[in-house]
């Protein structure tokens, strides 16, 4: 229990941390830049430095300008590079459950939609029905082996087909 709310709330810190870490570094490279960009608005603009907001203005365009930056930055790696895909297989990789053990949304996947389809059309198949059966014993493994997993199998069935709220 103590280790799934600590896992949680790493969870939520590292998932609050990019956006954090985002404005973070854009006031760092606004305040950095500032001084910068200050004599080019005066020689090139025209801008007077010290008339009233253009210090202010002038850091909320850099900050917005490299907010933006970053953004596509991130979206440029996320939907053509497809970079992150590489780190996604070594996470895989190293968890030592990702191979043997199933998760509760795939145990409820399994048991609800896709045994029961294949045990309707496998009366004549022994074949199917061998594997049917190869994957209603992996559930109960899965299930006996992790008290977590079946608890939280339950709760999920508990909710969904008797309308209870879930706890949070």
């Amino acid at each position: 229990m103590a280790k799934r709310f600590l896992m949680t709330q790493i969870w939520r810190i590292q998932q609050s941390y990019a956006l954090l870490s985002l404005v973070l570094w854009g006031i760092v490279i606004a305040l950095t830049a500032n001084p910068l960009l200050l004599p080019y608005l005066q020689h090139n603009l025209g801008v007077d430095p010290t008339a009233p907001g253009v210090v202010a203005g002038t850091l909320v365009l850099v900050f917005i300008g490299v907010f933006a930056l970053l953004f596509v930055f991130g979206v440029v790696y996320d939907k053509y590079l497809h970079l992150w895909r590489d780190q996604l297989d070594v996470t895989y990789d190293r968890n030592p459950y990702a191979r043997e053990k199933l998760m509760v949304k795939e145990i409820l996947v399994w048991r609800h939609m896709f045994l029961p389809a294949m045990q309707a059309t496998a009366s004549s198949d022994p074949k199917t029905r061998k594997e049917v059966a190869f994957m209603e014993k992996w559930i109960e493994r899965s299930l006996a082996a992790d008290p977590n997993i079946r608890r939280s199998v339950e709760e999920a069935e508990r909710v969904i087909t008797g309308g209870e709220t879930q706890r949070t």
